[in-house]
């Protein structure tokens, strides 16, 4: 089973969608920073979302624009400088750059370039 097909390719924002999920779910499952164990929650059900989003390029520019605002507002709200917070803004510009990043130029998708 190849995972691009005349129906089904994978552009820049997906594979970034697909590799920001599973980033998130890896170190929320893993306590790799020593975080608050909600944190750890927020991070798994981010990576799954990322997983699951990544599959159509309309919801990984979504995925983007919720990491974007979601992260961005809870980095903003944070008084002192402190691990959660650094992640929320690690966050934030992963999601500006699934928002920003562009499709492939021709019709062929990024996978088939490679």
């Amino acid at each position: 089973m190849a995972l691009v097909t005349e129906k089904f390719e994978f552009t820049r924002p997906q594979v970034l969608t697909l590799s920001a999920g599973s980033l998130q779910l890896l170190f929320g499952w893993l306590d790799l920073f020593g975080l608050d164990p909600n944190y750890h929650v927020i991070q798994i059900g981010v990576g799954v979302l990322g997983l699951v989003m990544a599959w159509r390029l309309q919801h990984a520019r979504v995925y983007g624009l919720l990491l974007l605002v979601g992260f961005g507002m809870l980095a903003l709200s944070s008084d002192d400088v402190t691990t959660e917070g650094f992640l929320a803004v690690r966050t934030a510009l992963i999601g500006l750059v699934i928002l920003l990043a562009r499709p492939a130029r021709e019709g062929r998708s990024w996978w088939a370039r490679r």
